[in-house]
């Protein structure tokens, strides 16, 4: 009896040191066939992800991609169709902007289509973006002031560190070391985290099913479940993970899925 529970008592720290080291800075495997879901959830939860898909001179998946053996093609097809169900919901909001100021998210129940109320007195953090309404809800407009340059813009590219060609699923921003990063919408911080791809990032939950995503940060001024207001400094910009210099990705998904985020950044509150 005493051997077994040894054994048992053995086997239960070499799974939680195994669990642990999932939690470290590492490279994405090549698919997501390399782990098994436990594992990948266990990822997927600390803010791991597969951030940059590669690709042959064929169009064929090498590492990062989506799902394995997808293609450059099927994968732009995918996020095109992703992009397309939240560009619907993009425009419901704009037509009911003149009636949504100062707007907070309703919690929703189970089944039900998301809501959102008015709020006549949303809170304003010090500094904030000017540029961003104090109770915006939908990740609308750039999260930095002023107009940075776009240096790499959303869709197929060749990886300028690699070489290989990818889809490049955010857009980039030139912007040194240290310039404030600031929430597009109310949010809670879903994660932060560190890795050898997007360097130190984050990744904020919104209303309607949003999700924006921040890559390369110096550093993060915000935790794990904290609630940020809508242009509200979460971040300054850096120069971490696989860059070639320091500037900020910055992408957005919808119920989970990545999205052009062209035409969000494009539009402002």
């Amino acid at each position: 009896m005493k051997t077994i529970r040894v054994a048992v008592f053995i086997g239960f720290i070499c799974c939680a040191a195994h669990s642990a080291s999932l939690l470290q800075s590492q490279s994405f495997p090549k698919t997501a066939n390399d782990l098994t879901f436990t594992q990948r959830t266990n990822l997927l939860a600390a803010g791991y992800e597969p951030w940059e898909s590669e690709y042959d001179a064929n169009g064929h998946c090498i590492s990062g991609c989506i799902y394995s053996g997808i293609t450059i093609k099927d994968e732009l097809n995918v996020l095109q169709q992703n992009t397309n169900n939240a560009r619907r919901n993009l425009v419901q909001y704009i037509q009911n902007q003149p009636q949504q100021q100062n707007i907070i998210s309703q919690p929703q129940q189970s089944g039900q289509s998301p809501v959102v109320i008015i709020a006549q007195n949303a809170p304003r953090c010090e500094p904030h973006n000017t540029n961003t309404p104090a109770g915006q809800t939908m990740p609308l407009g750039v999260p930095l002031t002023g107009n940075p340059r776009v240096t790499s813009p959303y869709g197929q590219r060749t990886n300028p560190v690699t070489g290989k060609q990818q889809v490049h699923r955010g857009i980039d921003f030139s912007a040194t070391v240290g310039t404030p990063v600031y929430s597009p919408a109310i949010g809670t911080v879903k994660s932060v985290w560190r890795d050898s791809t997007c360097g130190n990032g984050l990744k904020i939950a919104h209303a309607n099913g949003y999700e924006t995503v921040y890559c390369h940060l110096n550093t993060v001024t915000v935790k794990n479940g904290d609630s940020v207001g809508a242009g509200c400094v979460v971040a300054e910009t850096g120069n971490s993970g696989r860059t070639t210099g320091p500037h900020l990705h910055y992408a957005i998904k919808y119920n989970g899925e990545y999205i052009n985020p062209t035409d969000w950044v494009n539009n402002r509150g």
